[in-house]
């Protein structure tokens, strides 16, 4: 009987030493968890490692604060970066004032006379000459129909409503006659010389506010395809691929002329009298802009 109640004993108290070490243990995690969500971690690693512990501590807080200066110096360099691309993207826009032409075009008149007139189009050299047009809605009205709305030849230089009329888009297209007289877009075909190609480098877009320079990058013999159709320029896979394929074309390449992706392109497209399947191309690249009067 005695050993009997001794074994009952030891099982008990073996129960009891089990049940007080469940509570203590569970005791240290919620006083964990509460320094921990109080912010007292340093008290933690103090009582639970003593000298040891703080030195832990001190070793995690500074590397944390090591980690953040890192950070914050990236993003420090980062705006710098940025804040310097963008002032040289501003100072190649600067136009040379030798380069510079007035901008004397009259929009109000012209405007009164015809609202879809924006722009006028200057290049030196030819006979391009002309204010630009857009009709709302009609695609092609302006192929047909002179400013005065005058159906028949010569038309008008003109785009259509899918380009924006500030020339912000990374493709502008403008279309215009090759008429034989050279007037329109006929004096293009200058450019297939190439004593005039390297002469005669410039376009000028004139708008009410400002004008816009353009170098003209490539004059080739190209499809007939519709450009806008057949690449989506937003994408530089499609805008790098045109680019590549004026390179592959009959013509004229200003090789040393670099075209990334992004760059603001104005294409001059007109017919080719022996060749009605080919539009001949003048592609020219935004180079500057300035202010009227300035």
């Amino acid at each position: 009987m005695n050993e009997r109640i001794r074994q009952k004993r030891k099982q008990v108290r073996n129960r009891i030493f089990i049940l007080l070490g469940t509570m203590l243990t569970v005791s240290l995690i919620f006083a964990a968890c509460f320094w921990v969500k109080s912010g007292r971690t340093e008290a933690l690693f103090e009582a639970l490692l003593g000298e040891k512990g703080r030195s832990l501590q001190e070793g995690a807080g500074f590397q944390a604060a090591m980690t953040a200066k890192v950070q914050k110096a990236k993003a420090k360099a980062a705006a710098r970066a940025e804040e310097e691309e963008r002032a040289l993207k501003e100072i190649s826009r600067e136009v040379a004032p030798s380069l510079r032409i007035e901008n004397t075009v009259d929009f109000t008149a012209l405007k009164e006379q015809n609202r879809d007139v924006y722009a006028w189009i200057f290049i030196p050299g030819t006979k391009v000459d002309y204010p630009v047009l857009q009709h709302p809605v009609q695609d092609e009205y302006y192929l047909n129909h002179t400013i005065d709305h005058v159906s028949g030849l010569p038309g008008s230089i003109y785009s259509e409503p899918i380009h924006p009329k500030d020339f912000s888009a990374h493709q502008t297209i403008l279309y215009g006659h090759n008429m034989k007289n050279d007037t329109m877009f006929g004096s293009l075909h200058d450019y297939e010389n190439s004593a005039f190609f390297e002469e005669q480098p410039y376009v000028y877009i004139h708008l009410p506010d400002r004008t816009l320079l353009y170098q003209i990058f490539a004059a080739v013999q190209f499809s007939d395809a519709y450009l806008p159709g057949f690449y989506d320029f937003e994408e530089e896979e499609a805008f790098m691929s045109f680019i590549e394929d004026l390179r592959n074309s009959p013509g004229l390449i200003r090789e040393n002329m670099e075209v990334p992706f992004g760059s603001r392109l104005l294409t001059l497209s007109t017919c080719i009298g022996d060749a009605p399947k080919n539009r001949f191309l003048v592609v020219a690249l935004l180079a500057g802009e300035y202010e009227k009067g300035s």
